[in-house]
């Protein structure tokens, strides 16, 4: 991101929704306060895909991890009994 992100204060009846979004498209933060405290963000899509696609590649790391480990594999219904599913 080239541009600084914004603030915008959420609890004013007066919040310029538009604007923070049309600034979304062009690749701003916005984030929204309560309070003059961060609770929320207002980002270009592309933050949040290449945010998902992260954790994907993380699940998917972990999870061939998980694979790897010596030891005998356990049944799904097995499982599911065990923890009373």
């Amino acid at each position: 991101m080239s541009e600084p992100a914004h603030e915008l204060p959420a609890d004013s009846p007066a919040t310029p929704l538009a604007s923070a979004v049309d600034d979304a498209r062009h690749g701003v933060i916005t984030h929204l306060t309560v309070g003059g405290e961060r609770v929320a963000a207002i980002v270009p899509e592309s933050v949040l895909d290449t945010l998902r696609a992260a954790e994907d590649a993380e699940d998917a790391a972990e999870a061939d991890a998980a694979m790897a480990e010596p030891g005998e594999d356990i049944p799904w219904d097995e499982v599911k009994s065990e923890l009373g599913l």
